[in-house]
């Protein structure tokens, strides 16, 4: 992944991904481009003029652009939502972390969010929906429902099986979340432990069952609180019974600072 840090390199990258883009030239500007960071993708899809905005567009799949809708201002992401073509635009929001979609939907009509979740699948819908009726700055309102769950009686060797081989649905995850089969929390595991633990260890064997949890109405300003105290890079968000509902990140709860 490139990161355009030096303005000599960045002015001679921009250029050439400009040329292909304005010759048409698709895999020789999917090539350089999505080598790039996403945030320099943003940077420099925030420059375009509406004529080559539209040619990214048909340049790029749903999910590739949603890489750089997540990291779009509000003003322009609505634009954005606009300009797309509805099909192509439903794709991208059902490939979007919840959380940024989440976000996303807030700054809808209710009309225009409906139009959207009507067509979206059902199970991404109804996560965006969830997470719609937590209040502004409450982690509810700020966690991600994509997290990496196991079961207690799950070996190490099966877990790095499902972790190399399957998709995991999940935006990022530093933490492994044990659960039971009415998704009550029993236990987190940090990936170095995974990582260091004897093939056929169970995870309720190196589960850390000492869990520090929050609600879902929490307060943003008492969860960086134990973000700090703890030196943690996730939070799970819990009910009254200790069902997962989803965890809140560092990175998100710093961003809302």
């Amino acid at each position: 992944m490139i990161r355009l840090n030096q303005y000599k390199y960045k002015e001679e990258y921009t250029y050439y991904m400009l040329q292909s883009l304005k010759d048409g030239k698709k895999d020789s500007f999917r090539k350089d481009f999505l080598d790039l960071h996403p945030m320099d993708q943003a940077t420099f899809f925030i420059e375009l003029s509406e004529e080559r905005r539209f040619k990214i567009y048909s340049f790029l799949t749903p999910c590739e652009f949603g890489e750089i809708f997540s990291e779009l201002e509000p003003s322009l992401q609505k634009k954005c939502i606009i300009e797309l073509d509805r099909p192509f635009a439903v794709e991208m929001l059902n490939d979007l972390p919840p959380d940024d979609a989440t976000d996303f939907f807030g700054l809808l009509s209710y009309k225009e969010a409906d139009f959207y979740l009507e067509r979206m699948e059902k199970d991404e819908a109804d996560d965006i929906k969830q997470l719609l009726k937590y209040k502004k700055g409450t982690i509810g309102s700020l966690m991600t429902t994509d997290v990496v769950t196991v079961a207690k009686d799950d070996s190490v060797i099966d877990v790095f099986e499902r972790l190399k081989h399957n998709e995991v649905d999940a935006e990022t995850f530093y933490y492994l979340y044990v659960t039971d089969s009415n998704k009550q929390l029993l236990g987190v595991v940090s990936l170095r432990e995974l990582i260091i633990s004897a093939p056929e260890c169970r995870m309720v064997e190196i589960m850390n069952a000492g869990i520090i949890s929050v609600s879902a109405d929490t307060n943003q300003s008492e969860v960086i609180q134990i973000i700090r105290k703890y030196a943690l890079l996730a939070v799970p968000v819990v009910t009254e019974n200790y069902e997962l509902l989803g965890i809140v990140t560092f990175d998100d709860v710093l961003s809302y600072l």
